[in-house]
């Protein structure tokens, strides 16, 4: 008996017993669905928080301090020596310290930061008017949105605005043995950055060098590859400094995902239990009902691994369509949940964002289940209608 005849018989008799057939496949269907939207669900967010945190190229940035250490500094021989380092493509320095913003008689704490502009670019920085700092023009600086509350002006109105500033560098950064106090450097606003955090201000590194800055708070270094960071991590530890990878970070939310994915998906898998289940009493229902039928297939000479055939069959289609639609319907359930969520985002004035993925070895993979599943509840219906003896059924059938 061909493949091809068993599965026009195997799918006959499904279509014989429509209504049954049609809810033990809802079962599967329901099931699939189920954790094919809770699993999107967290990929989706694990996504958007790894992208949050991680952002473009991060994965090939590296971050080195001196920690609670008096003794180690950063400054341009430790620049050297780390650029030198096999594995570094580029390295970027920034110096961070307390200073105050004066504004008409007053004046107001902020953060100063000492820095590059390809230090920014690193770490993500967008302007919403503007444009970023440039060693061409070391006089210039960009301010955050929380410092246009200092100023009381628009972000575009702060443009071209010149300001006051005084500084207090500590030793640390100045090497010398007490805390430095700079009055009355002016500054002129370049850009404006997108952060609504505590105000901050960014200045070229070169324009408080002349201040008395030599050492530095930290360094960004930009690596030639993702693959080199345990190596360059030690040797830049070798040194004394401390180092965070972005890295660490997204690995630690992935195994909280990892573990809010387990909960939620498992939930799932119980519906699909009871869906199998369901898929096992049909084909055992059906096999007692086709008692007869069976019995006559082996008296027309029809083998009991072709009888086998037969409901391993039948219960790979459920399998197959349940996987198929229930996977189909966990997407659109989580294409429209995710637009209603962007509809009230939009209209609120939030971004939007994906809040469900389907990465595809993971369908696959739930594809897969669902047909073995289903095809492994088939044994032993499939075992018992091999086994059936015919001699019994035509004496008391």
């Amino acid at each position: 008996m061909g493949l091809k005849f068993i599965i026009k018989l195997a799918l006959k008799n499904l279509r014989f017993r429509f209504l049954r057939t049609v809810l033990t496949l809802s079962g599967i269907i329901i099931s699939i669905s189920a954790v094919v939207f809770l699993a999107a669900f967290t990929f989706g967010l694990q996504d958007i928080v790894t992208v949050a945190i991680g952002g473009g190229q991060n994965f090939s940035y590296l971050d080195a301090a001196t920690g609670n250490s008096r003794v180690v500094k950063i400054n341009n021989q430790t620049v050297e020596k780390i650029s030198a380092v096999s594995g570094v493509k580029s390295v970027q320095e920034s110096a961070s310290f307390p200073a105050k913003a004066k504004v008409g008689l007053g004046s107001s704490d902020i953060s100063f930061y000492a820095t590059t502009s390809q230090y920014l670019e690193w770490q993500g920085a967008r302007t919403i008017a503007g444009s970023l700092i440039s060693s061409a023009e070391p006089g210039k600086i960009v301010v955050n949105e929380s410092f246009l509350e200092i100023l009381d002006v628009s972000a575009p109105e702060s443009l071209g605005r010149k300001m006051k500033f005084e500084f207090i560098l500590p030793k640390e950064l100045t090497g010398e043995e007490q805390e430095k106090i700079v009055e009355d450097q002016e500054f002129e606003i370049a850009g404006v950055l997108k952060d609504e955090s505590a105000p901050k201000v960014y200045a070229n590194i070169e324009a408080l060098e002349g201040a008395g800055l030599k050492n530095y708070s930290q360094i960004k270094v930009e690596l030639e590859s993702k693959e080199k960071v345990a190596a360059v991590r030690r040797a830049i530890e070798n040194m004394g400094l401390e180092t965070s990878y972005i890295g660490d970070t997204v690995a630690e939310v992935e195994s909280v995902f990892g573990i809010f994915r387990l909960i939620l998906v498992s939930f799932g898998f119980l519906a699909l239990v009871v869906a199998v289940l369901g898929t096992f009493n049909t084909l055992t229902i059906s096999l007692m009902e086709r008692i007869k039928e069976v019995a006559l297939f082996r008296v027309l000479g029809i083998s009991q691994k072709d009888l086998r055939r037969i409901f391993l069959v039948e219960a790979s289609i459920f399998g197959i369509l349940g996987g198929i639609l229930g996977i189909l319907c966990g997407v659109l359930l989580g294409t429209i949940a995710n637009a209603i969520v962007n509809h009230y985002a939009v209209t609120s004035g939030a971004e939007t964002a994906k809040l469900f993925s389907y990465p595809i070895v993971f369908i696959i993979l739930i594809f897969f289940i669902s047909s073995i599943v289903s095809f492994l509840t088939g044994l032993y219906p499939a075992q018992k209608a091999a086994k059936v003896d015919t001699l019994d059924v035509l004496r008391y059938e």
